[in-house]
């Protein structure tokens, strides 16, 4: 490594090699893609994790071996280990533990960055309310907090998150926000300056070179229908299982980690497939006729209003026609999907999208402009760290 890079120190909630890979490993990638040396961080993990029944091998795996090296060695993810995290639970929700589990970690995580060259950093990014000791531990000469969602909406959000995701805001030099939604909750934490930076896609990855057919789908009978992402609260499963019952000639196709979900029951037109890795998603995409983003808005609208979906874009640069739930964020996009307001249009529109011909020119294009370069070049040049 270059002693002349810049290097960043990205604090996310979700761990570098998950099945599930959200904005932040786009912009580490993309960091890395521009010279930098970055530490990416994840939340800790615990042994009061297993007695909840958390599988945590691959996380497991990052505290173990003190991290891995990807990246060409440029990117150095690790994955912290406490006597005591931040959770909501009896005794892990306090404020002390929110704030300083921290002098728990073993090894202890901040002696860990600094031993890997990342105890002065050009940026500290933060994506998770469970870290904020960083603008304490490092010299940073930016600070970051990036808010994806509506935090408070989710149910490990406890008292003492609100008032560090609060602190959070306050400390950093800027708060950077993906929907235009989240604005009024951001400036709830009164941050000294707000922007908007929203998701995006790696175009390339999804919009280039065909894939070969995954092999479930050869099993599969057309047209494929396709989900695929987390199955959290904003995954309504039961508009999905209306839609799975109602065209029972259509393959539904679920591909994410498998939760259990008392309304997602077998259907010999359901498909479960289980979380792929990030390189094989594309495949997937690709072989699919249509692409959904079926989110419960009339049970969570809080959460799901400020979404804003890096799936849309993933969908349409594959060239898939795309069926959703209306909610705020996305109307305010104007993209080429179809919005349903209820059950019976979500399936007409499904229907509609099967029967569809032509159109992918336009669906590429408009993922095009959500292409993660361009994000992140606007970003820092917000920053002030460009070139």
């Amino acid at each position: 490594m270059s002693p002349a890079s810049r290097k960043a120190l990205w604090a996310a909630a979700t761990y570098w090699t998950s099945p599930l890979q959200v904005g932040s490993h786009h912009i580490a990638r993309g960091l890395v893609a521009r010279g930098w040396e970055v530490a990416y961080i994840s939340d800790p993990i615990s042994p009061w994790h297993l007695l909840g029944g958390v599988d945590l091998a691959k996380r497991a795996a990052l505290y173990w071996n003190g991290g891995m090296c990807d990246l060409d060695g440029r990117l150095w993810a690790y994955v912290p280990a406490a006597l005591a995290v931040p959770a909501n639970q009896p005794l892990l929700r306090s404020g002390w533990v929110q704030r300083t589990w921290q002098r728990l970690s073993i090894p202890g995580v901040i002696g860990m960055a600094r031993r890997h060259g990342f105890g002065h950093v050009d940026l500290l990014g933060i994506n998770s309310f469970s870290q904020p000791f960083w603008l304490e531990a490092l010299q940073a000469d930016c600070s970051v907090f990036r808010v994806a969602d509506q935090y408070d909406q989710y149910p490990k959000f406890t008292p003492a998150a609100r008032q560090v995701e609060a602190q959070i805001a306050r400390s950093v030099d800027v708060v950077a926000y993906t929907a235009r939604v989240l604005e009024p909750y951001v400036q709830s934490m009164h941050p000294r300056r707000a922007v908007h930076f929203p998701n995006g896609l790696e175009f390339k990855h999804f919009a280039g070179e065909r894939r070969a057919c995954p092999a479930e789908y050869l099993q599969i009978p057309r047209p494929i229908v396709v989900y695929m992402g987390a199955l959290d609260l904003r995954f309504d499963s039961e508009l999905v299982m209306q839609a799975v019952e109602r065209l029972p000639q259509v393959s539904f196709v679920v591909v994410g980690p498998q939760v259990s979900d008392p309304h997602l029951q077998p259907r010999p037109n359901l498909y479960l497939l289980g979380p792929k890795p990030y390189a094989q998603v594309p495949a997937y995409l690709q072989h699919a006729d249509v692409g959904i983003i079926p989110f419960d808005v009339a049970r969570h609208p809080e959460l799901v209003n400020g979404v804003h979906p890096l799936k849309l874009y993933q969908y349409l640069a594959c060239g898939l026609p795309v069926v959703a739930t209306a909610w705020q964020e996305l109307e305010s996009l104007n993209s080429p999907a179809y919005l349903s307001h209820n059950p019976d249009q979500f399936v007409a529109s499904l229907q509609q999208a099967l029967e569809e011909k032509g159109g992918a020119e336009e669906r590429i294009e408009f993922a095009s402009q959500a292409d993660w370069d361009r994000r992140l070049d606007a970003f820092l040049e917000t920053l002030g760290l460009a070139g």
